[in-house]
């Protein structure tokens, strides 16, 4: 037996809500303290003979930085295990007991940032599985021994009836059993339009009754639910990352140590060969700031920020520098087609006459019923009427007919505009739908009295840019396709439409992120989104991309990138500004390398003072892969 309270009609059903996650303002304030310190003690070094000062400030900027990180460092080095953490803290120490001193606080102010970075990019996932979680509503209105009443959706079980009104969110996966409406299911399926449901129908959890009243048979458990599945995707496709994020990580482990080793025996070797200790040590540690990777390890961040800083003043958010990597090796690129290649705005296509009637009669009659409904269909037919200048007369006795459509008298006659099943249901006849071509689209039927004499064809609205967009991907040998949950004829409309190359039709989320995973095969993969219903493939994918503020909040908190205006033709240019970045990292990395090749030789032979080492083997290196990296910065 359910144990339930009296429905409250205001809240069951309604979405429940949240408190955002706190700000790491504490983070945040020690990032703005170790940067301010760093000033002061650049200041001091230009101004104050005294190095007590200069050195103070700097330390303290290394300190309040690498609070977290030096720790970290420390440990590894006990355990003997030498990652990032013991590399910056060696490199930045280091910097300072060479004479760099500033040097070493601006490496543990920049690494600090990037950790901050990170632990932002690990809250996002959390707060979008939470926005995921909470579409199904926190109560449900239930019938139990012949009375309503609300429940948490987890007690309800296979067999309950569920009563959904008017604009309440239905709680569970289940089947229609009384009623008649339509349902906002753009959450779930991705479909453009409302969809009619009546008796036997299936309604998915999360979804919106939009019209009429309905009962509805619980098929699924909360757990088991459309919806619940959709979170558990985003989870797990969040948990499979790329393995180049920990390569960094790899590298350093192998790094530190033989640069240790390196500087260790050049050392011993120096003495064994008659040089004084400290001779021995000066030449080691010339060697060690030489091979301190400042240079390398700084070049790769700023080269991905200066990308992602020019991105973003172009009106593109990459949300980290994996992306822009992933992103440079694109092999395909799947869009959503309803509010991502399209619109998602219905206008008049066509209008397919019969009986010898004309296009004025079938849109003035349509558009004059639909000006009394709130429905999207109505909006498309009084805009074609406003610009085709028709007419529309005054309508008596309206009806609404929810999941059908809607009857009126104009005059003495009656009128019918709605889907086929409304004239089925009022036995006029219609050619059999395999006859009855009309061009692909959503299919309104009028009909007068008894008689069809029209059929409109509406059809959403190609999004500015789009086939631009479409055709330079072509050109860089990209493959495209699109990925929708619309019908199969209107699909391969829109992407004959629009050149795309290929399209699946009629999927369903997990059956988009079965193809996502597809695709894959064939390479980096990018996901270009907009709905709820969109996020486990954007998860799924090498690199989802999420639009603009046309998108749901959950897309857009899933996705890797968000187009913040939505124009798709600044993909290829994205694709193309990751390409340029990777080079440069390249070029840093080669560079880097091959200096600190060419200048630890020398160090090692003594032809190379400290002074030099760190104005040429590490700050001006430095500043030269900075330099280079900057140039990301620009809009293109």
């Amino acid at each position: 037996m359910l144990e339930a309270s009296k429905c409250d009609c205001e809240t069951c059903g309604s979405p429940q809500s949240t408190e955002d996650r706190k700000p790491r303002i504490h983070k945040y304030k020690t990032a703005i303290f170790s940067a301010s310190i760093l000033s002061v003690g650049l200041i001091l070094e230009l101004l104050v003979a005294d190095m007590v000062w200069v050195y103070s400030a700097f330390l303290i900027s290394i300190f309040s930085a690498g609070w977290s990180i030096i720790p970290k460092g420390v440990r590894g080095l006990a355990k003997l295990k030498l990652d990032q953490h013991f590399l910056m803290t060696s490199g930045s120490l280091g910097a300072v007991l060479i004479g760099a001193p500033a040097e070493g606080a601006a490496v543990m102010f920049l690494f600090y940032i990037s950790t901050l970075l990170e632990e932002r990019a690990e809250d996002r996932v959390r707060n979008e599985i939470q926005k995921l979680a909470e579409l199904e509503p926190p109560t449900v209105a239930v019938m139990v021994d012949g009375a309503e009443k609300c429940v948490a959706p987890e007690d309800v079980r296979k067999g309950n009836t569920l009563i959904v009104r008017p604009g309440g969110r239905i709680g569970l996966d289940g089947i229609v059993t009384l009623g008649s409406t339509s349902v906002n299911q753009s959450t779930i399926t991705g479909e453009s339009l409302p969809v009619p449901k009546s008796v036997g129908d299936q309604v998915y959890a999360g979804t919106i009754n939009q019209e009429g009243y309905i009962e509805v048979e619980a098929t699924e458990e909360s757990k088991t639910t459309l919806l619940s599945r959709i979170v558990q995707l985003v989870d797990e496709s969040r948990k499979n990352r790329a393995p180049t994020e920990k390569a960094i990580t790899r590298f350093s482990r192998v790094y530190t140590p033989v640069v240790v080793g390196v500087a260790m025996l050049v050392a011993l070797i120096s003495f064994i060969l008659g040089l004084s200790l400290v001779d021995s040590t000066y030449r080691a540690l010339t060697l060690l700031v030489i091979s301190c990777p400042c240079a390398f390890a700084v070049s790769i961040p700023v080269s991905m920020v200066s990308a992602i800083a020019g991105s973003a003043r172009n009106g593109v958010l990459v949300k980290g520098a994996i992306h822009i990597e992933q992103m440079s090796k694109t092999k395909v690129v799947a869009f959503d087609k309803t509010g991502t290649l399209t619109e998602g705005v219905l206008s008049v296509k066509d209008v397919c006459l019969h009986n010898d009637h004309t296009r004025n009669e079938v849109l003035s009659a349509a558009a004059s019923l639909e000006t009394m409904s709130e429905h999207p269909i109505g909006r498309a037919l009084i805009e074609a009427t406003s610009r085709e200048n028709v007419d529309r007369v005054q309508v008596s006795d309206f009806v609404s007919k929810p999941g059908r459509g809607v009857t009126g008298h104009i005059g003495e006659t009656e009128y019918l505009v709605g889907n086929r099943r409304l004239l089925l249901d009022s036995s006029i006849p219609l050619e059999p739908i395999e006859q009855h071509i009309c061009g692909a689209g959503t299919m309104v039927y009028v009909a007068q009295d008894s008689e069809h004499f029209g059929t409109i064809i509406l059809s959403d609205t190609i999004r500015p840019g789009t086939k631009e967009a479409i055709a330079r991907l072509n050109e860089m040998g990209i493959r495209t396709v699109m990925l929708t949950g619309d019908s199969e004829n209107v699909a391969k409309e829109i992407a004959q439409e629009i050149g795309i190359s290929e399209y699946r039709a009629e999927l369903l989320p997990d059956q988009k992120v079965a193809a996502i995973e597809e695709l894959k095969e064939s390479g980096i993969t990018l996901m270009i989104g907009d709905g709820i219903n969109d996020t486990p493939a954007l998860a799924a994918a090498d690199v989802g991309v999420a639009m603009g503020v046309a998108g749901s909040d959950a897309a857009l908190e899933t996705a890797d990138v968000a187009l913040m205006k939505e124009d798709l033709s600044k993909i290829p240019g994205l694709i193309m500004k990751a390409k340029k970045t990777m080079q440069i990292v390249r070029q840093n990395v080669a560079t880097s390398l091959s200096v600190k090749a060419m200048t630890g030789v020398l160090a090692s032979v003594g032809l190379m003072t400290l002074w030099i080492a760190i104005g040429v083997g590490d700050m001006g290196l430095t500043f030269l892969v900075i330099a280079n990296a900057l140039r990301l910065a620009g809009r293109n």
